[in-house]
């Protein structure tokens, strides 16, 4: 079975050394060398010196939230096209998610949408950076500066993307921007996350905030959690780091592959990249507004794995009752519903993205 995502990992020798240096350190937490070798990694990559590690993504969203210190019961506006635990970091701060819809070409948040949406009760702004192409950052902030409103950014896909000449993570970007590295992404540690800070001031917060809420004197300052990278993941962030650039170059010859044999299929339609924009193409997704489910079925049946991603989660058991009944979500419903992405991780072979162009052409009766 050709799977849809794989992870890439380093040689496994070279990730021994690193876990002998650690054996013989007797340092496995509390932000040793190899935690703050990835962050001063990140750091120089980004052009941002407020980027702090954290244990994963969906902690970093949490924690980012939480430095904003808003009242329980606040709004925050989110696309419901998006992964759960953006909102579900929303949940836990004890916030009340509106949900916002999307671009139907880019898939990425309708900045019209999300301002006619701004009401009395919102109190922050949360986007997400879908399959690691960038969201009109620019417009989401000029729409935030003129209602005052904080802007959190899931960009858990996003690690290695740029936009007008900058990298997601540079600090004029967001006042918080997250990233994953899970086992699916351009690049693991195999669980583990970064939180890119604005300022200075939230770089501080997010410090005390993953570390229980104290520094060194055990006398909290703020309400804290665990959120500490270990050292064995962050020796193996430090290895990685380093090919993200070919990773996602990787990526988008790959994507562009499929792009070209694909491109003249009537039946399917590609996600719209901004202009400006570098994606990390952490996902290929197509759109099959006719018999997508029939599409996947015979792809799993010729040895290929898809994936149905996202699914909208506005209507989810767990978060259904903060759906307002005058919500129009009809663009969140109508690309979820075709929504279909192929095989795509950093070592898949032109002879696989060309075996999976050539099912989905087949499956249109055109060769």
């Amino acid at each position: 079975m050709l799977p849809v995502s794989r992870p890439s990992l380093p040689p496994l020798a070279d990730y021994v050394a690193l876990l002998e240096d650690i054996w013989q350190s007797r340092m496995l937490s509390n932000f040793g060398k190899y935690a703050r070798g990835f962050e001063e990694r990140a750091q120089a990559y980004f052009g941002n010196a407020w980027t702090r590690s954290v244990v994963n993504c969906d902690l970093g969203l949490v924690l980012s939230i939480a430095a904003l210190e808003i009242p329980a019961g606040g709004e925050c506006l989110v696309q419901s096209f998006t992964f759960n635990s953006t909102v579900n970091a929303i949940l836990w701060n004890r916030l009340t998610p509106a949900f916002v819809d999307i671009d139907p070409r880019t898939f990425n948040v309708d900045c019209g949408d999300l301002e006619r949406r701004i009401t009395a009760a919102t109190r922050a702004i949360v986007v997400t950076h879908i399959f690691g192409s960038p969201l009109p950052i620019g417009r989401v902030l000029e729409i935030a500066r003129r209602h005052g409103l904080p802007v959190v950014v899931d960009a858990a896909h996003a690690y290695g993307a740029g936009f007008q000449g900058a990298r997601i993570g540079d600090p004029g970007l967001g006042d918080f921007q997250v990233f994953s590295f899970s086992g699916t992404k351009q690049m693991t540690c195999a669980e583990g996350g970064l939180i890119a800070a604005a300022t200075a001031e939230g770089a501080r917060r997010i410090e005390y905030l993953r570390a229980y809420g104290f520094q060194n004197d055990y006398v909290s300052e703020f309400v804290g959690i665990n959120g500490k990278l270990s050292e064995i993941h962050a020796a193996l962030a430090c290895l990685a780091a380093g090919g993200i650039d070919e990773a996602v170059a990787a990526r988008q010859r790959k994507a562009q592959r499929y792009r070209d044999a694909l491109g003249r299929e009537a039946g399917i339609r590609f996600q719209e990249i901004l202009p400006d924009a570098s994606p990390t193409y952490k996902d290929f997704a197509i759109l099959c507004p006719e018999r997508r489910d029939d599409l996947a079925a015979a792809l799993e049946a010729g040895g290929i794995q898809t994936k149905k991603y996202f699914r909208p989660v506005h209507g989810m058991p767990a978060f259904r009752r903060f759906q307002s009944p005058s919500d129009d979500l009809g663009d969140t419903i109508a690309v979820a519903d075709a929504v279909l992405c192929l095989p795509m991780f950093n070592e898949l072979a032109d002879a696989d993205v060309d075996r999976v162009s050539e099912a989905v052409r087949r499956f249109y009766g055109r060769r």
